[in-house]
């Protein structure tokens, strides 16, 4: 089942951005300045999914170091972006073709469920992956692109971030608020999902998929400006 659900979570993004890339192919008869507009909306359209405001160009660039205020107050801005109901909104779709929680059923309630823990597992790793280990711990949260270098040293630099966090003062540490947010998520989900899911084997798992998507979408935050610029036309 935990496997399914892993499907799920990397599937979620592609449902959302797939619309938006079959508009930005459809209109070839039209002008190209009005493909340039298109463009330049759905590119704006799509920084909401991956939101810049967490995102600091240059890993070597300093910069202020945020409040735990500053920090929480991220937290909210994530959890209000339309684009986060958006995308749990797909992810409950594919966890009810998938029947991953079979328990809840399906119909519209057993869709009403899984919709409802996938909201409660964003709020929850945010909250402490954003708001409360870092600022506990006194790291900074953004992600500091390399934004040079070849592919798979970017590649590589995004997927080690998950380990490797900056403090507040700018030193490298382990990311401790990293893996405590995954594991402090992972474990209130055991209070709604299924009784047959409450046991180790499948918190485990629930654990090391929300590091493994985390890497994934830090390589979105890596990649995003060079495909934005590319496709989209943006700066």
């Amino acid at each position: 089942m935990q496997k399914r659900k892993l499907l799920g979570l990397l599937l979620a993004p592609l449902v959302c951005l797939a619309p938006l890339g079959a508009q930005s192919t459809s209109g070839q008869a039209s002008t190209s300045q009005t493909e340039s507009k298109s463009g330049q909306l759905e590119g704006k359209v799509l920084d909401l999914v991956v939101p810049t405001d967490l995102v600091i160009q240059g890993r070597d660039t300093k910069v202020a170091p945020l409040s735990a205020g500053q920090k929480f107050g991220q937290v909210a801005k994530n959890f209000g972006n339309p684009f986060t109901f958006v995308g749990t909104a797909a992810e409950a779709g594919i966890d009810q073709a998938f029947n991953i929680h079979e328990r809840y059923g399906q119909g519209a309630e057993g869709y009403g469920k899984r919709y409802g823990a996938d909201v409660a597992d964003t709020a929850t790793a945010q909250f402490f992956g954003y708001g409360v280990y870092p600022s506990l711990f006194h790291t900074d949260p953004r992600y500091y692109r390399m934004g040079s270098g070849s592919f798979f040293s970017r590649a590589w630099y995004s997927g080690t971030r998950v380990f490797v966090t900056r403090t507040d003062s700018g030193r490298h540490v382990f990311n401790a608020p990293e893996i405590l947010a995954s594991a402090t998520s992972s474990g209130i989900s055991r209070a709604y999902y299924p009784s047959d899911e409450q046991n180790f084997g499948d918190f485990a798992y629930t654990m090391a998929s929300r590091i493994a998507f985390d890497a994934i979408y830090n390589a979105a935050k890596e990649f995003w400006p060079d495909v934005r610029k590319h496709v989209f036309g943006g700066h």
